[in-house]
């Protein structure tokens, strides 16, 4: 079973069926969770000896109403999604400079159905010592619902 599928799987088992009647035509977490993942593979930067690094922190930022929605279980799909990102991390065998962290934001900029994902590596306090930001971090990768509410990547 893949990451995606077991984290879809947990969101099942957190708030139930009510949870997709809710998300009808909004954003659905299981799109946050893979433009997570995507955001991962496209930040990934190679140093040295092929050791691969990508972003530890990433913000999700939703407009208004999905922001709304979603914010009940905010803690929950944060944990899991850090959780989901980890996994996909540890399978590729890539490394972070510290604990992966997810949160969701709210932009009144941004319409129902689209979201954006910002990500960047923040190496904690104790951690290795971080060497000066890869390229590409902090990069903001838009995600749009074409009709339907489906998101897709730009």
């Amino acid at each position: 079973m893949g990451v995606l599928q077991r984290f879809e799987r947990r969101l099942e088992g957190l708030v139930g069926v009510a949870f997709a009647r809710v998300f009808k035509g909004k954003v659905h977490p299981a799109e946050i969770a893979k433009a997570l993942e995507r955001e991962a593979t496209e930040q990934k930067v190679v140093f040295g000896e092929g050791r691969v690094m990508v972003p530890n922190r990433y913000v999700v930022r939703l407009g208004p109403v999905d922001h709304a929605y979603l914010s009940e279980w905010q803690a929950e799909l944060s944990a899991t999604m850090a959780e989901m990102v980890h996994e996909h991390v540890d399978a590729e065998g890539w490394s972070t400079f510290g604990k992966i962290q997810v949160s969701l934001a709210r932009d009144d900029d941004l319409p129902t159905g689209v979201f954006h994902v910002d990500s960047r590596v923040d190496a904690e306090p104790g951690s290795a010592a971080s060497p000066a930001q890869p390229p590409g971090a902090g990069r903001r990768a838009a995600v749009a619902g074409p009709p339907g509410g489906r998101a897709g990547a730009l």
